[in-house]
């Protein structure tokens, strides 16, 4: 196990900066997840921590040994690439044996090493069959085991599901987190899956354009967004635009273009949102959070269902609110099927409105 430092990391290509001033601290034992779109700069960051790219500026310190411009091989990781990376022409058990063939290790205790990192995946007895024998998930597993078996202080995975169907997604990241609390190593994980950086990470680093946007707990980044593409990207809230009215005690009531007002709680708000009255803010709403009257006249919305979708487990409305699009998830609810264009009546408890800053762009 190790610390990874990042003291302010800026990486350039000519003009362009393709991660700006990345400046955060993992921990020892950490799932540390770098969450954001394609192009974001999450797998740059990544490759300079392996040190298969040098950062333009700043310093990387694994615990407190700098290693900013550090040969991969010195700095004690073992990665998972995104296509896996196996030799199609060894077994499954040299695949696995070769970083511990490259360090030298005598042939009994590299087959003792490799027998007991398959037997962590789940692999025992693989040892001699073929890499095109197994699935593809199973060859992430093999990947999986070769980083592992040379017992690396840092764990780095570059979107290592993504080849995978969905049913083998969801089973394979509960098995590497498994394995990371097993095993109790720092692991720093690339993806632009939400759902996937919310169910295995310790905490979350969100990046757009190669710049940070929010670092905290998975529950701290869908609860409390701090802008709006945080809430737009990993929460799939709605974003409406509101003028302020009055603040009464912890009580904000806003208006929406069309007259409606909503109230929520002063306590529920990004950094830097203000609440004079007439500022412009966004009141930020999640999908599971926008429910059916049922009798309630709190913040009650009226809109116009322009589309809707059953997933089983749910219902997904698409609404139009004056003119801005409001999405709504009901569970345990079968949508009307004759209800496209119809205008229906929707509300959302005071407690769940969220407030973001009123000129930010998505």
């Amino acid at each position: 196990m190790a610390d990874v430092i990042m003291k302010h990391i800026r990486k350039s290509y000519g003009n362009f900066d393709a991660v700006e001033d990345a400046d955060f601290h993992i921990h020892s034992g950490e799932f540390f997840t770098l969450l954001g779109p394609s192009g974001c700069g999450k797998t740059t960051t990544l490759r300079m921590i392996a040190g298969f790219s040098f950062p333009t500026s700043g310093k990387i310190f694994f615990d407190d040994r700098e290693v900013t411009t550090l040969a991969p091989n010195k700095r004690d990781i073992g990665m998972v690439f995104q296509n896996y990376a196996l030799f199609p022409h060894l077994t499954i058990g040299e695949n696995v044996a070769f970083g511990l063939k490259v360090r030298k290790v005598d042939k009994a205790l590299r087959q003792k090493k490799v027998a007991e990192a398959l037997e962590k995946v789940h692999l025992g007895g693989y040892e001699n069959r073929k890499v095109h024998e197994i699935s593809g998930g199973q060859q992430q597993r093999v990947a999986l085991a070769r980083a592992l078996v040379i017992e690396p202080a840092i764990l780095l995975l570059d979107e290592p599901l993504s080849n995978l169907d969905a049913k083998l997604r969801d089973d394979t990241r509960s098995e590497i987190k498994r394995l990371q609390r097993e095993l109790n190593i720092t692991t720093i994980y690339v993806t632009h899956d939400q759902a996937e950086a919310m169910a295995v990470s310790d905490r979350i680093l969100i990046m757009k354009s190669g710049a940070t946007q929010q670092l905290g707990a998975p529950c701290d980044v869908y609860y409390r967004p701090e802008n709006r593409f945080v809430a737009e990207f990993i929460g799939k809230y709605t974003v409406l635009d509101a003028i302020v009215e009055s603040v009464e005690g912890q009580l904000v009531t806003i208006a929406l273009k069309d007259g409606t007002r909503l109230q929520g709680l002063e306590e529920n708000r990004a950094p830097g949102v203000s609440f004079e009255k007439g500022r412009h803010v966004q009141v930020a709403l999640r999908p599971e959070c926008v429910e059916l009257p049922q009798g309630r006249k709190e913040n009650l919305i009226e809109g116009r269902v322009l589309h809707c979708e059953f997933t089983g487990m749910s219902a997904n409305y698409l609404l139009d609110v004056a003119g801005q699009p409001l999405k709504a998830t009901f569970v345990n609810h079968v949508p009307d099927a004759g209800a496209i264009g119809k205008s229906v009546t929707v509300c959302v408890p005071v407690k769940r409105m969220y407030f973001l800053k009123g000129d930010e762009q998505p």
